[in-house]
């Protein structure tokens, strides 16, 4: 088994220069000697020279000052150890509504671990998922976290569920293959042009609030009965009929999370570094808003804060049906289709690759940071003992 030393910031390596120092310190420092008088060798003159000689003084602790340099050195350039990563079984993901008898069948993997494609990734020998799961989502999932030597194969049935609208793109090469049965889908939420919007805030994103209530006004003069808005801080707890949701001012927390992937449509603000599909953007096409799938429901990320400072779109005159769109899309995402549409495309971007797991990786900046602490100490136990008379 080859274990593998990387460097994780070789710049830090630099420091070794500073090793001149305590070098320079030995040489220029001598021991203080004290000239005593002879009287009878005042009379004798000098006839050879003592030769100088090259001599460090006190050369362990020179030893020592050394080494506690080259390891500070070490310790800034941020040492890693890497160890391969020991062989694992084959995985086989099992979708849900496949005949697992025909999967068998078409798989003769030795010792493969067999999961369902469900959160999780539960063994087959567990109750089968009856619920719609992403699919797509699970799939970059699992890419993700398993080595890249890992083999993967996946069964599905001829109609699939859970799609996001995006070919899943896979650094592992798929064993895919597709046996009777169907999916089961997402109920559908019966939907109408009404809207009940609640709206939880906290403290500094209150002023917000106002632009939200004229948007719904707006939107209630078009229609008449049909749009409601319940705004509390966040800490009020949402109405069981809740299904429009925008949280303002601070991450959500996860029981906004649970809440969404049970069906629901949130909408953050303040998230300039958010995934997922662009929905809007503003004339110079820079993206206002994203939108990613999340178990069952929709997440749906603004860009900034909920302020004409931080989103100048909230001031058009075309806002309130903006926000409209936003909770209520008019066209629906694809969320099925055939097997063979959804087979895995295998990864050609370099540093997707690259950044799958390839070992197990340990740093060492905790026991350089020991051996420093130690070294440091014996050290100054050497540099303060009295030194012996001469």
């Amino acid at each position: 088994m080859t274990i593998t030393l990387t460097l994780l910031a070789p710049l830090g390596l630099a420091a070794l220069f500073a090793l001149a120092l305590p070098l320079l310190i030995h040489l220029v420092r001598r021991i203080e000697l004290r000239t005593t008088e002879f009287a009878a060798l005042r009379w004798i003159s000098e006839r050879i020279r003592p030769r100088r000689r090259l001599r460090f003084e006190r050369p362990w602790l020179l030893l020592l000052r050394l080494a506690l340099l080259a390891l500070c050195a070490l310790l800034l350039a941020r040492p890693i150890v890497t160890e391969p990563s020991v062989s694992k079984p084959a995985w086989v993901l099992v979708a849900p509504g496949s005949d697992l008898g025909a999967a068998h069948a078409a798989l003769s993997l030795e010792d493969a671990e067999w999961h369902w494609l469900a959160p999780g990734f539960p063994p087959v020998e567990s109750a089968l998922p009856s619920a719609a799961v992403p699919t797509a989502s699970l799939l970059r999932e699992l890419d993700a976290n398993l080595p890249l030597e890992a083999k993967l194969a996946v069964v599905v049935p001829e109609d699939v569920s859970g799609l996001d609208g995006e070919r899943p793109e896979l650094a592992h090469a798929v064993d895919w293959h597709v046996v009777r049965g169907r999916m089961p889908a997402a109920i559908a939420s019966a939907r109408s042009g009404a809207l009940s919007l609640s709206v939880r805030y906290a403290p500094a994103a209150e002023p917000a609030v106002r632009y939200l209530r004229a948007a719904i006004a707006a939107l209630e003069v078009q229609h008449p009965g049909q749009h409601t808005l319940d705004a509390a801080a966040q800490d009020v707890a949402l109405p069981d009929t809740t299904h429009d949701l925008v949280w303002l001012g601070s991450a959500p927390p996860q029981a906004v999370t649970d809440w969404v992937e049970a069906g629901g449509t949130a909408i953050v603000d303040a998230q300039p570094r958010a995934t997922g599909a662009p929905i809007w953007r503003d004339a110079h096409g820079d993206v206002l808003a994203r939108v990613q799938p999340l178990g069952r429901g929709r997440l749906v990320s603004l860009s900034g804060a909920l302020s004409p400072q931080t989103f100048p779109a909230l001031l058009d005159a075309d806002f309130p049906q903006r926000l409209a769109d936003l909770l209520q899309p008019s066209v629906p995402a694809p969320t099925r289709a055939s097997a063979d549409a959804l087979r895995p495309a295998l990864a050609t971007s370099a540093t997707q690759r690259d950044a799958m797991p390839a070992g197990a990786t340990k740093p060492l900046d905790p026991w350089l940071v020991l051996l420093i602490a130690g070294l440091f100490l014996v050290e100054r136990f050497v540099a303060t003992r009295p030194e012996p008379a001469a």
